[in-house]
């Protein structure tokens, strides 16, 4: 049991990455228009903060990198715009 608990660590570089991501996305997004992909990774880049307090780390990674790949879809999203 030991060994599985120091193995699962905090999503460090997966969270920064994703609120990187969300950031450029939010500078970017500058329509009126609601993007449903910049919602979508605000949500999960919330939902990856809430685990990680949760101490719930495999939950937060996922979330971050879904955060992650939505922002990079509502960036390219505006960029069509």
């Amino acid at each position: 049991m030991g060994l599985t608990a120091c193995a699962v660590q905090p999503p460090i570089q997966e969270m920064a990455e994703a609120r990187a991501s969300v950031q450029m996305a939010q500078k970017l997004n500058i329509s009126d228009a609601p993007n449903p992909f910049l919602q979508s990774a605000e949500q999960a880049l919330q939902e990856a903060s809430q685990a990680i307090q949760e101490k719930r780390y495999e939950r937060a990674r996922a979330q971050a990198i879904k955060a992650k790949r939505e922002a990079q879809r509502a960036v390219k999203a505006s960029e069509k715009e």
